[in-house]
């Protein structure tokens, strides 16, 4: 059965060309019918080939939303883990900014789950929870910073896929801020003009703690990107002394 469903076509041209011969009484007729089932069977392979390719188009975007999807997936539970942290040492402290952190990582946590699972959202969008993340961790995080957020926008309302900025924010936060004692500092720049975003992040760090990373989630994104936008993107990473610089450029968005 297996046999007959996957060369279908072959036995049919087979029985074809047996039939023309078979009622054919002389040679003209007997060539005429052969070529008119030789003619019928291109058509027929024709539309097999073309079901196979929908069929294996189909399969191999299938493959890639869910491996889109696996690193979302390796994404969000280092994000939460992280935040989590930070609200139990706020919490732990009494700390009266604890309640608008907690509103914070909420509006955080519907972006995520009903934003994230989208494959473009708004560029407002993603600048809007890159903001709440920036003010979740001045909140939890209890010394001087240098943090700022520049924008220049020509089309806020341009797509973009979700969740590819955060993580080297995320980075510069855990590497850089989390472990200075002072002076430490994060600039973000983010640029989108002629159908061209381009994004970059500063940040100082203890070389000693960034050493230890395996750069997981830049290896994430890159992959992500890859993915979405093949040959359309560049990322940079630069290490200079106990400066860190990340740049990603979209192109034909």
């Amino acid at each position: 059965m297996k046999f007959v469903k996957q060369f279908w076509s072959l036995i049919l041209l087979v029985l074809c060309l047996i039939l023309g011969i078979i009622l054919g009484k002389d040679a003209d007729i007997r060539i005429n019918s052969i070529l008119f089932f030789l003619i019928l069977f291109g058509f027929v392979f024709l539309i097999q080939f073309l079901l196979l390719k929908k069929k294996t188009a189909q399969l191999e975007k299938a493959h890639l939303q869910n491996e889109l999807e696996l690193l979302k997936s390796q994404i969000d539970p280092h994000f939460y883990f992280n935040t989590l942290n930070n609200l139990y040492g706020l919490a732990s402290r009494k700390s009266d900014k604890t309640a608008n952190a907690i509103m914070k990582l909420s509006e955080i946590m519907r972006y995520v789950i009903y934003k994230g699972k989208k494959p473009k959202v708004n560029l407002d969008e993603e600048i809007k929870y890159i903001e709440n993340y920036i003010e979740l961790q001045e909140l939890r995080i209890n010394k001087e910073l240098d943090i700022r957020f520049e924008k220049d926008i020509e089309d806020i309302n341009k797509i973009i896929a979700p969740l590819l900025l955060i993580i080297p924010i995320e980075n510069a936060f855990k590497h850089g801020v989390d472990r200075l004692l002072h002076k430490a500092f994060v600039h973000i720049f983010l640029i989108e003009k002629n159908n061209e975003i381009s994004f970059e992040v500063k940040n100082n760090f203890d070389a000693s703690e960034l050493s230890k990373s395996k750069g997981i989630g830049l290896q994430n994104l890159r992959k992500r990107l890859e993915l979405l936008y093949g040959n359309n993107f560049v990322l940079t990473t630069n290490t200079e002394n106990d400066l860190y610089n990340f740049q990603l450029k979209i192109k034909n968005l």
